[in-house]
């Protein structure tokens, strides 16, 4: 996944720690970097869709259903709202799946106990999640 560069708001170093940081890995940390690029540039639906990526990968589920909502509403590229749905329809499984389970915990207790206790998720959602 790419974020743009045609930009002159936002600062390039920037946006390259943001993808360096998601491609090793980081999510919590490219989150932030990918807040300040959408502080400035509220249109960048790259970035847009790499921070709903980073939700779903550090298991805010809530975060990343609201932010694939977003971009599947109110993008007008065909490829990223087809990204977005299919972020979409990863997320209600895994939250489908966390929720249908004996061990779900209420949504005051937060999502860490979900994620340690369900790191393989490899083989769910699509290949470029």
């Amino acid at each position: 996944m790419a974020l743009t560069f045609n930009t002159l708001i936002a600062d390039v170093s920037v946006a390259l720690k943001a993808i360096n940081l998601y491609q090793a890995g980081s999510y919590k940390e490219a989150i932030s970097e990918l807040q300040c690029i959408l502080d400035y540039e509220p249109c960048n639906w790259d970035a847009r869709l790499m921070l709903a990526a980073c939700y779903y990968k550090t298991g805010q589920l809530p975060a990343a259903h609201r932010a694939f909502q977003f971009i599947k509403d109110r993008t007008d590229r065909d490829e990223l709202r087809k990204k977005a749905e299919e972020g979409l329809e990863a997320t209600n499984a895994k939250i489908e799946k966390r929720d249908s389970g004996a061990s779900a915990l209420p949504a005051e207790y937060g999502l860490y106990v979900d994620r340690v206790n369900h790191r393989s998720s490899a083989s769910q959602g699509p290949n470029w999640l």
